[in-house]
């Protein structure tokens, strides 16, 4: 019976056999010279079909020298949603000549005043700086529209860079440019700018137009030597334009520490119309990245270490009574008692204890509540890692001796340590702290420190406390021995937390 005959079209070559007649072909180790000839597949992945630019944009998968397929996840280093009626002091710089930005329950709004004179302006920024190392890609995703078309002599400019003041343009940095001629990217390097030309619309013709206050995610990307402005529309993602490392540049742009930013400036001449910049969102992301990190190390990264949260307020959480010219007036001491917070109110910092507590009673030292979730406020989880005391006498003591037992209490709805539990409703959960045990001497002198010999910090190591939106959290205590009668005890508490 005749075999099939298998020669090359052009060639009119036959294929070759072994002595054991099978089918001669390439191995393994020929693939590396020879990859035209072994039978295999090639990988690629569609980033774009090229709707807009005319152009599908297509990109393989990276395989390293030990044959791993190269795989990364995106890394969150901000995020913000405008839910709230007041700038975030604590995370957000903002500065203005006349023109003004707004916050309203859904939005930040540029020029909400409807200015258009000439020589004013806004600037909006992270305080934050946001790496972009070796072949990792940083990127923005911001929700944002406008009120009207494009109008003379108006600049909005929304990126990733060095915003600069209101007046001019971004001193360096990758961002969207809106103008009267329409939008298009931007690189700028140290003043230097390369721009893509007006976004176009589709296949690469035409002239991409925004629908007057539809909300759109615009996406910037910054790369080591490409840089790439997106859209989302609400149906599909598309490709706006890109622009390729510039000759003469070693990087994208100068600046690798890179700040959120957006800016609306009239300048020119007197704006033809009214514009406003309507932003609802935004997201600061570094692709390529491998880096592990746990949620509220995440958390105090993106809203904040140690501060009070947006829609909240601002500054520091710690209790720290009044601060004037830069230093704490110090508070007043007072009882503690089980039902309310007498020594005041915060996540660590001084508190002012006048020890006649009665003993065998329950005192609340320290006591902050974690904010309520509200439409203007987000709701997070307050994670607890750790919690050091230092006490000493600032006046001197009467009665005693006593011994003061330390607990921490949380979860509880109300402030009173009485709360009960029912279905609305939660009781304080109670963790004691054998560590902090104190010894108070009878009649303590002044500037004496109290006795810890358990030491001064509590580490709940892999086993933290978390606290729920609304809910308490409380360091409290119990004289044991007999009852103090005058003076005044300073607690410093120090809390090691986050916020998920």
């Amino acid at each position: 019976m005749a075999g099939i005959r298998i020669e090359g079209n052009v060639s009119g070559s036959i294929a070759e056999v072994s002595t054991s007649n099978h089918l001669k072909v390439f191995t393994e180790v020929d693939a590396a010279t020879k990859s035209a000839f072994i039978g295999g597949t090639r990988m690629f992945g569609e980033n774009d079909q090229g709707l807009l630019t005319g152009v599908p944009y297509i990109t393989s998968p990276e395989i390293d020298e030990d044959y791993r397929l190269r795989v990364s996840q995106d890394m969150i280093l901000d995020e913000e949603v405008f839910n709230y009626t007041a700038q975030n002091t604590g995370k957000h710089s903002y500065a203005n000549t006349t023109l003004a930005n707004t916050w309203t329950a859904g939005q930040m709004t540029t020029n909400s005043g409807s200015i258009t004179t000439v020589n004013t302006g806004s600037v909006f920024n992270t305080y934050a700086c946001f790496p972009n190392p070796g072949t990792q890609t940083l990127s923005l995703d911001i929700e944002m529209g406008f009120s009207a078309a494009p109008t003379s002599n108006t600049f909005i400019e929304f990126g990733l860079g060095i915003p600069s003041t209101q007046l001019v343009a971004p001193a360096d940095g990758v961002f969207i440019r809106m103008s009267s001629t329409g939008l298009q990217g931007v690189i700028s390097s140290n003043g230097s700018e390369t721009v893509t030309g007006v976004f176009p619309l589709t296949n690469g013709t035409g002239t991409w137009v925004y629908t007057p206050n539809k909300r759109y995610q615009f996406i910037v990307y910054v790369g080591g030597i490409e840089a790439e402005f997106w859209v989302d529309d609400g149906n599909e993602t598309y490709q706006l334009g890109y622009i390729a490392l510039p000759a003469g540049q070693g990087r994208i742009c100068m600046s690798q520490g890179m700040q959120m930013f957006v800016k609306h400036r009239i300048v020119g001449g007197a704006a033809g119309g009214v514009v406003q910049g309507l932003i609802g969102a935004y997201n600061v992301r570094l692709g390529g990245s491998n880096v592990a990190t746990v949620m509220s190390t995440m958390g105090n990264r993106i809203y904040g270490s140690y501060q009070g949260q947006s829609g909240g307020t601002m500054g520091t959480s710690a209790r720290y009574g009044t601060i004037t010219t830069g230093n704490e007036a110090n508070p007043t001491a007072a009882v503690p008692t089980t039902t309310t917070a007498a020594l005041g109110s915060g996540l660590g910092g001084h508190f002012w204890e006048t020890p006649s507590l009665a003993v065998n009673t329950d005192g609340i030292i320290m006591s902050f509540q974690v904010p309520a979730a509200t439409v203007n406020q987000a709701g997070r989880r307050l994670v607890v890692r750790g919690i050091g005391l230092t006490s000493y006498v600032q006046t001197v003591l009467g009665g005693g001796p006593y011994v003061t037992e330390w607990f921490l209490a949380f979860g509880h709805t109300a402030v009173s340590l009485a709360t009960a539990e029912a279905a609305t409703t939660k009781a304080p959960r109670r963790l004691p702290i054998p560590a902090f045990t104190q010894v108070v001497a009878v009649t303590q002198a002044v500037s004496t420190m109290i006795s810890q010999p358990g030491g001064s910090y509590f580490d709940l190591g892999d086993a933290p406390i978390f606290v729920n939106p609304g809910e308490f959290i409380q360091l409290c205590c119990r004289h044991i021995g007999t009852v103090g009668s005058t003076g005044t005890v300073v607690h410093s508490v120090a809390v090691t937390y986050g916020w998920e």
